[in-house]
C-alpha cells in the first residue's frame, strides 16, 4: 500500500468485487486467465459469476470426504499438471467456504510456490477474515505470503459478516501490482468496468468501516469481538 501498487475499488459486498474482478479479468486479460481454477467444493455462487462474465470455471480437489479434511496432496497434484499458464486459481484466503478446512501455513507456502513457478494467477476471497482463528493478523497469513513472494493478483474482500454489515454491502476489490503506474493504469480501467455495472457503491456502510478501521480503540475492540 506504502509503494502505493495496489488498486482498490470499494464493491457490493464479496459477491460484488468478485464480479467486477471476473469483468475485469475477461475484458482486459488474455485468454488464458478466462479460465479459472475453483476448489471442490466451493461457495455455491462462485462458478455462477464467473459464468456470467463468460468465464470457464475448472475444478481443483479439496476436501477429502474420508478424513474429512483438505486434500492438499490432490490439490497440488492438480495444480501442477491441469492448469494452462496464467490461468486463474480462486483461493479461499481463510475459513473456506463449505467445508471450514483451511492449508496450514507451511502448505500455502507449497501452494504458492507451485502457482510461482506454473505463473498462475491467484483470486484471494476473504469474506471471513477473524473468524477462522479469532486474529485478523493470522487469517491474513495467506494474502500477506502471496504479496511478500512478488505475486500480481486479485483480491477481493467482504465487511459484510466480519463486520455485520450485510444489508450494507460493503466490500473491496484490491488488485496487487507491479508498479505503481500498473495500479493507476489498472485503478482507471476498473472504474470503467464499474460504471455501468452499479455506477457508485453505498456510503453509509463504508462511513461504518471507516469509523472503525481509522479509530484505535474503536478498531482494538472489534478484534478482541472476533475472538
Amino acid at each position: 500500500v506504502s509503494s502505493a501498487r495496489v488498486a482498490s475499488v470499494q464493491a457490493l459486498s464479496g459477491t460484488g468485487s468478485l464480479r467486477v474482478a471476473a469483468e475485469f479479468i475477461k475484458t482486459h486479460l488474455p485468454s488464458e486467465a478466462h479460465e479459472i481454477w475453483i476448489s471442490d467444493p466451493t461457495w455455491a455462487n462462485h462458478p455462477k459469476i464467473f459464468e456470467k462474465a463468460g468465464m470457464s470455471p475448472q475444478k481443483y480437489p479439496y476436501y477429502k470426504a474420508e478424513t474429512r479434511g483438505f486434500d492438499f496432496e490432490g490439490m497440488m497434484a492438480c495444480l501442477k499438471e491441469k492448469p494452462k499458464e496464467g490461468s486463474i486459481v480462486l483461493l479461499h484466503a481463510c475459513a473456506h467456504n463449505p467445508t471450514g478446512v483451511d492449508p496450514t501455513e507451511e502448505q500455502w507456502k507449497e501452494i504458492a510456490n507451485v502457482m510461482k513457478e506454473r505463473r498462475l494467477v491467484p483470486l484471494m476471497d476473504s469474506a471471513y477474515q477473524g473468524y477462522a482463528s479469532g486474529s485478523l493478523d493470522k487469517d491474513a497469513f495467506a494474502v500477506r505470503l502471496f504479496v511478500s513472494m512478488g505475486f500480481e493478483f486479485f483480491m477481493c474482500q467482504s465487511f459484510a459478516k466480519n463486520l455485520g454489515l450485510y444489508g450494507e454491502r460493503i466490500g473491496m476489490l484490491h488488485v496487487v501490482c507491479n508498479s505503481a503506474d500498473e495500479a493507476a493504469k489498472t485503478l482507471s480501467q476498473l472504474k470503467m468496468v464499474i460504471r455501468p455495472m452499479y455506477s457508485s457503491p453505498p456510503i453509509h456502510g463504508a462511513h461504518l468501516v471507516k469509523k472503525i478501521l481509522g479509530d484505535p480503540a474503536k478498531f482494538e475492540a472489534w478484534k478482541v469481538e472476533l475472538k
